[in-house]
């Protein structure tokens, strides 16, 4: 499809291309409707999150996207145990793309998932970066390559996730052409990012350490001047995500290093009352970027 067709109510976002879909440079995230926070030692806020989250406040949320110009949204089968998104396009007259985070471990699980996702109605889909990550490590990189040619079957815009640099880089020189990369992008300097000489590759994976030095639900780009080095020069389309590492970065200041550094896209959850606001920002960003050293893909 191309962008959406401009109303009365409707702001200028700017898009790009992933495969055969105009899609706007920030993308709807889904954690904040999951609910999974990365909420820290705030106990509370994923129950807080769930109760506020109704499926009427989640198609609001929609709504003031798509009124921003934010068309895309990703989205997990479980989020459809809180709420259709065809009933946002039947009943609310939405116009959303769905991009389908296909989450599973076992490879031999992975067409079954997707196909139920796109029958659902997605638009796009791809590997979920936990799996990624996990198959890299357990030295099975050839899930990958697997999970990869199932969703490129289907002739959909098809993706690769990860929340670390190597599966990208395992890609890149297997010779893999996604349609998209996502790979987590912030930078660490905020109060709650552990040492650089405490983190290691399966972190994110373990029980979270009772040291406040160690691992806390607290990061989710490792090296960010090594992932924006490696990317100069990726010529497939990057949505970068966790750009506000879970809510410790200022909008502004995520969404800018995130399109200076070279993202395409940004992938952001947000609540209802965000919207706008982050909306006015990602647009000063990306105008602000037209100089970066990565040319914009797609």
């Amino acid at each position: 499809m191309d962008a959406l067709e401009t109303t009365p109510t409707q702001k200028n976002m700017p898009l790009g291309k992933i495969g055969n879909l105009s899609i706007s440079r920030v993308i709807s995230g889904s954690n904040l409707i999951s609910p999974n926070m990365h909420a820290r030692d705030l106990l509370y806020l994923n129950a807080l999150a769930s109760h506020y989250n109704t499926e009427e406040k989640i198609f609001q949320t929609l709504q003031k996207c798509e009124e921003e110009g934010i068309n895309s949204v990703v989205l997990k089968n479980h989020n459809f145990q809180r709420c259709r998104l065809s009933n946002y396009w039947d009943e609310w007259g939405g116009k959303m793309l769905w991009i389908a985070d296909v989450i599973t471990q076992d490879i031999n699980q992975f067409e079954k998932l997707l196909v139920e996702h796109l029958e659902l109605g997605a638009s796009a889909a791809y590997l979920w970066g936990g799996a990624s990550d996990i198959w890299y490590y357990e030295k099975k990189p050839g899930n990958i390559l697997r999970a990869f040619e199932i969703m490129k079957k289907y002739k959909i815009p098809a993706g690769i996730c990860a929340h670390r640099l190597e599966p990208i880089m395992f890609c890149e020189k297997e010779g893999i052409l996604p349609d998209f990369y996502m790979k987590t992008l912030h930078h660490d300097r905020y109060w709650s990012a552990h040492p650089k000489e405490n983190r290691h590759f399966m972190e994110m994976f373990e029980a979270v350490s009772d040291d406040p030095a160690k691992y806390h639900d607290n990061m989710f780009c490792h090296n960010p001047e090594e992932t924006v080095a490696f990317m100069q020069d990726v010529k497939v389309p990057w949505i970068a995500f966790k750009v506000l590492a879970a809510g410790a970065i200022p909008p502004g200041e995520g969404f800018q290093y995130a399109f200076e550094s070279g993202a395409d896209f940004i992938c952001v959850g947000m609540f209802e009352y965000q919207v706008t606001e982050d909306a006015m920002l990602a647009r000063k960003a990306i105008a602000a970027s037209k100089n970066r050293k990565r040319p914009w893909v797609g």
